[in-house]
């Protein structure tokens, strides 16, 4: 698959489908030190399995592992790379959205020196190489996401400013995509749910409490994303943008405009996974922006309410968007992930079956 092969693909999951119950019990006893890591292991690979077999029973186009050893989307970052501590957490902020209880997750700050742990996305994807008969990606924080686990009090013991720690966290995150693509990986989306903090006052005011300069961090978190990616020609990468996903909860609101000319264009990536599905996101005008040489999947299905979107509902959206941008260079997926955190989102299996299928029927009425 090379990259222009990557623009064929019309539809695709992000990341996160629904764990059962049986991984989370396990989960569950392995931290209590009652089941031993292999037999976690066990677990793990058969709800990898069930993960697999659903979404290529929907005919996906592009599909993920589930994120069924995943705690937190994030792992392939802090679980990947030593230094990062989650009993010091860095700010959760989740602003609106049902919220079941009080408990959000909790975002480890770095506090020591990073280095290399593991490489949990190359283990997902040398397990999907070989069970998976549809494409598949890995996934992983871009390194926007990392710039926010520095936390100004806490971080500056083991770096004396922010520079120097997303120096090492470019170099090792660059080390565990390198080992992907040698592994024979042909694409890798990168998570980036900091972005849109931008388009939102709230967002802007969490930064502040950072240390962050608002004014110049698009810019250099878009350096470093694509110093994280250069370099493999064969290589299609994406880049997902959402505003939080945990427990049907939400972080901020606000549509792409202020950032889309200098991030759609910018950033060099292949493609762009937009949320889209509510009106927190704004409207389609600022995929004017988008450059000629990147694809846009938009994400109209929601996972964080159980209501199944219609057939009619979204290729009128899909037209929608076509008014900015070409039809064939859009493609469709949810929003976001079913479950970025090991609780999951406010639905059920079924309606997370019932919206697969949807996504992969209208994909192939519209482009096919």
């Amino acid at each position: 698959m090379s990259a222009p092969v990557a623009t064929r693909y019309r539809s695709e999951v992000i990341g996160s489908l629904l764990r059962p119950d049986y991984l989370k019990e396990a989960v569950e006893k392995h931290d209590a030190g009652q089941l031993t890591d292999d037999a976690l292991r066990q677990v793990e690979d058969r709800a990898v399995l069930e993960a697999i077999r659903l979404q290529e029973e929907c005919d996906i186009d592009v599909i993920a592992d589930g994120e069924m050893r995943r705690k937190f989307w994030f792992d392939p970052l802090t679980a990947s790379l030593a230094g990062y501590n989650p009993a010091v957490p860095a700010p959760a902020i989740f602003t609106a959205g049902e919220q079941p209880s009080r408990e959000l997750p909790l975002l480890p700050a770095v506090t020591d020196r990073l280095g290399p742990k593991q490489n949990l996305p190359l283990r997902e994807a040398q397990f999907l190489a070989q069970h998976a008969t549809h494409a598949f990606k890995a996934t992983l924080p871009s390194l926007s996401y990392a710039s926010v686990l520095y936390v100004p009090g806490i971080s500056d013991k083991a770096y004396p400013d922010r520079h120097e720690y997303m120096q090492d966290a470019l170099r090792l995150t660059r080390q565990l995509v390198e080992q992907l693509v040698a592994a024979g990986v042909k694409y890798i989306q990168l998570d980036a749910p900091r972005y849109t903090h931008l388009v939102s006052e709230e967002g802007l005011e969490n930064f502040r409490r950072l240390g962050i300069n608002t004014n110049t961090w698009l810019g250099e978190m878009i350096a470093y994303d694509n110093q994280l990616i250069a370099g493999f020609p064969d290589v299609t990468f994406g880049l997902h943008l959402c505003r939080g996903n945990h427990r049907s909860m939400w972080s901020v609101e606000g549509g792409y405009d202020p950032i889309a000319e200098q991030l759609f264009n910018d950033l060099k990536v292949n493609r762009l996974l937009l949320e889209y599905d509510t009106p927190r996101a704004g409207s389609f005008a600022p995929l004017r922006f988008v450059p000629p040489d990147k694809t846009v999947v938009l994400g109209l299905i929601t996972t964080k309410e159980p209501e199944v979107e219609t057939d009619a509902e979204l290729r009128q959206r899909i037209e929608e968007a076509a008014r900015y941008l070409p039809l064939d260079r859009l493609a469709l997926s949810p929003q976001c992930g079913f479950a970025s955190t090991l609780p999951g989102n406010l639905v059920t299996p079924e309606v997370q079956r019932a919206k697969l299928q949807t996504l992969a029927r209208v994909a192939k009425a519209v482009w096919q």
